[in-house]
């Protein structure tokens, strides 16, 4: 998968291309608005350029702690009708698709996007034979639902995470089964 992914969705052009250096800004924007749970108490106590300095600083950390970690990962920005509206990055190192990353801006979700990508990977994993594997916050509860949903099962449950897995075989019984 080099370059530019096109997926097909209902509510436009969805693809994923590359991540530039002009996606920075967009990337930290994400960032800061995919984490409001997590440092709504430190954003009471701080003041605006302190929290701007701390969210800065945890917007680098995890850049480069996703590079150093995820060296053969792609790194993609999720556009529709070529406006960026999300991120994700999987790497796939030959046993699995590992998402490691992915986020969609607030006024996007809930629009089947998400469900579009994921289907996507799903689609790739059931074709190479692979599991589909990732770690969501366990607070997270709506990214927990739709994982329930597309037929993860938790696999691992480390402090404030929750490792799950998909797999083409498991999701064959699983949407047999009467439920």
């Amino acid at each position: 998968m080099d370059g530019v992914t096109e997926i097909a969705a209902s509510l436009g052009s969805l693809r994923l291309r590359p991540e530039r250096d002009e996606d920075q800004p967009f990337r930290h924007r994400l960032f800061c608005d995919s984490r409001p749970a997590e440092f709504a108490l430190l954003q009471q106590q701080l003041g605006p350029e302190a929290f701007d300095q701390l969210m800065r600083f945890q917007f680098q950390a995890q850049t480069m702690s996703y590079r150093a970690s995820f060296p053969q990962a792609r790194f993609d920005i999720i556009e529709l009708d070529r406006k960026p509206i999300g991120r994700i990055v999987v790497d796939r190192p030959g046993d699995q698709i590992h998402i490691v990353d992915q986020a969609v801006v607030p006024a996007m979700r809930n629009r089947g996007f998400g469900t579009a990508i994921m289907r996507a990977l799903m689609d790739e994993a059931t074709r190479d034979g692979l599991p589909v594997r990732l770690k969501v916050a366990s607070s997270n509860d709506p990214s927990m639902r739709l994982y329930q949903r597309l037929g993860f099962v938790p696999i691992e449950q480390v402090p404030f995470y929750v490792g799950m897995e998909w797999r083409a075989d498991s999701a064959v019984t699983t949407t047999a089964s009467p439920g």
